[in-house]
């Protein structure tokens, strides 16, 4: 009995710290972001409830509105793109490694992942160098060939919001890629060789052996590129708020920023928050709920 109680008393002290962390660094503040959200709070006076009335200028709020779009249209690129295009770079490292070994494959390796390592200032600096609509040196060339300039980032075009996505694929790329590299690696290279004695093509064995069994490693990355979908601050503030200084209607994490930082209204910034960890939630649950039909777990 004294066993049971020292052992459960020790792992209780080794989550304590998460727990603590959970609690101060989440719950609370969450607990306290769903209050304001009731309330007007302009910071610099205490909070007065007004109920529903922040829900009401929402609603309301045009600006809100193609924010909100925008989300959206950022996450329906994103996602899609960012969990089938790395799979595809997995696949072409793990074959690549038959002709390039030792510091040659470390090297290759570094090549894909290094987009994953400088921040988004320095990544979003770049971009706007190579993109912008009147200094970007992409259309520089374009101009040299006679073509006409694309609005790569030109604000109300319509190829900002997947220009903004592509340039979040080319950053998320080598990390996910990483990620699914190593589910590759965990698959038994004795299914393959045994597909391959009995005449299976490469393309069969990718579709009926690689992609099942990578099912799960699949759905880490879903859920991953879901997450970052919609909390793209970084990247938005970037390449787009912080060069104009206005703008924050490209995504809801930007906005957010400027109502909560810029006007101090912490109320309305607080529904502005539970709406976007809303409509996170909600499409992290449906692929919850659909994951039965395409996830695979080994038995």
């Amino acid at each position: 009995m004294r066993r049971r109680f020292t052992d459960s008393l020790t792992g209780y002290l080794f989550i304590a710290p998460y727990l603590v962390g959970a609690v101060v660094l989440f719950v609370i503040p969450a607990a306290m972001s769903l209050y304001y959200s009731f309330t007007r709070f302009k910071v610099i006076s205490p909070p007065e409830f007004n109920g529903l009335d922040n829900v009401r200028m929402l609603l309301n709020d045009s600006s809100f509105m193609t924010a909100f779009k925008n989300t959206w249209q950022f996450a329906l690129i994103y996602v899609p793109i960012q969990v089938a295009l790395p799979l595809l770079f997995a696949v072409m490292l793990t074959y690549s490694g038959r002709f390039f070994k030792g510091k040659g494959m470390a090297v290759l390796r570094a090549v894909y992942y290094f987009p994953a390592v400088p921040s988004w200032f320095v990544v979003g600096m770049v971009w706007i160098w190579l993109l912008a609509p009147e200094i970007g040196i992409v259309n520089g060339i374009l101009r040299a060939f006679g073509m006409s300039d694309i609005a790569f980032l030109g604000i109300g075009s319509g190829t900002l919001i997947p220009a903004l996505a592509l340039v979040a694929v080319w950053k998320g790329l080598g990390y996910a890629m990483f990620i699914y590299y190593i589910g590759l690696n965990n698959i038994p290279e004795s299914l393959y060789e045994s597909a391959e004695i009995d005449g299976v093509t490469r393309w069969q064995r990718l579709r009926s052996i690689t992609v099942p069994l990578l099912s799960p490693t699949t759905f880490l990355v879903v859920i991953m590129s879901i997450s970052s979908a919609f909390q793209a601050f970084d990247q938005q503030f970037t390449m787009v708020f912080n060069r104009y200084n206005k703008y924050s209607d490209t995504h809801l994490m930007v906005y957010l920023y400027e109502k909560a930082f810029r006007y101090l209204d912490m109320g309305y910034a607080s529904v502005i928050a539970w709406v976007s960890f809303l409509c996170m939630i909600a499409v992290t649950l449906l692929v919850l709920l659909l994951q039965k039909r395409w996830v695979h777990y080994e038995e």
